[in-house]
């Protein structure tokens, strides 16, 4: 009988380590992408308030 080696596992916690900066890095994207969303509606609202305003 052989003894087990860690190298399997280890291996494997790599991987989810890849995996979870992978989703973090997803998730930083995706919400600068709602921030400029967010912002060009938010700079678009003033622009009108303030041409309202002026008409």
């Amino acid at each position: 009988m052989s003894k087990k080696t860690g190298t399997g596992h280890r291996g494997h916690q790599d991987s989810e380590r890849a995996l979870a900066k992978n989703t973090a890095a997803e998730a930083r994207a995706k919400a600068a992408v709602r921030d400029a969303h967010s912002n060009a509606a938010k700079t678009r609202g003033m622009q009108q308030k303030a041409q309202s305003k002026r008409g």
